[in-house]
């Protein structure tokens, strides 16, 4: 039966669908009750808790098999890609070895000469933990589907913090450690200082940050 769903922290159109036993996270994202969710939030990874969602009615399928016989289904465990770029001063951190702890799985790899990070991980994980050994050794936590649209003033926040251009929590409160931030991103890009977010400030980050765009 059809319903709505309020999006919680964590959400992202993939982990709504498996909730809900669908296995194409666009049955429900292309549904036309979810014009508005497209409208305001054009990448489906990236939600917002409150965020109200249509579930529609699930196709259940047919699969064809002879009676008076033992039948084997396989459910593949779907996966999602992870995409990082990873920067030091303001540079790409290319060519760095890297592990990936998500779950129980440990990822071995090395950075782009952009300093990406491409990986395909198991759906549903909240949490991950990145380390390169160095020199310099550094470490991160990431939460995957934890990152607000950059239309919100959280948002704006976390993507400044994960540049970092400190903003302190992510509040989506207006501060002067706010502003202190966004006029040092603006300083990096030589933009005008206002320490406001402008339709140019917030261009800029979302060249810097974002892919809002469907995939």
């Amino acid at each position: 039966m059809s319903q709505t769903y309020v999006v919680q922290p964590g959400d992202y159109m993939e982990t709504i669908a498996e909730k809900f036993g669908f296995r194409d996270y666009h049955i429900i994202y292309d549904d036309p009750n979810n014009s508005h969710i497209k409208k305001f939030r054009p990448n489906p990874h990236i939600l917002y808790p409150g965020d109200r969602v249509f579930i529609p009615d699930m196709d259940p399928g047919h699969e064809p098999a002879d009676t008076d016989k033992k039948h084997k289904f396989v459910l593949k465990a779907q996966k999602i890609k992870l995409i990082l770029y990873i920067r030091r001063n303001g540079e790409p951190f290319a060519k760095q070895a890297y592990k990936l702890k998500i779950g129980a799985q440990t990822i071995a790899g090395k950075t782009g000469d952009d300093g990406l990070i491409e990986q395909p991980i198991p759906l549903g994980e909240p949490l991950g933990e990145l380390t390169f050994a160095g020199p310099p050794q550094y470490t991160r936590k990431l939460n995957f589907g934890f990152l607000h649209p950059i239309s919100k003033n959280s948002g704006r926040q976390m993507r400044l913090n994960n540049l970092g251009f400190g903003c302190g929590p992510p509040t989506g409160d207006e501060s002067d450690t706010y502003d202190a931030a966004v006029r040092a991103f603006q300083r990096r890009n030589r933009l005008t200082l206002t320490g406001k977010f402008n339709d140019h400030t917030l261009d800029k980050l979302r060249s810097e940050y974002d892919h809002d765009v469907p995939s």
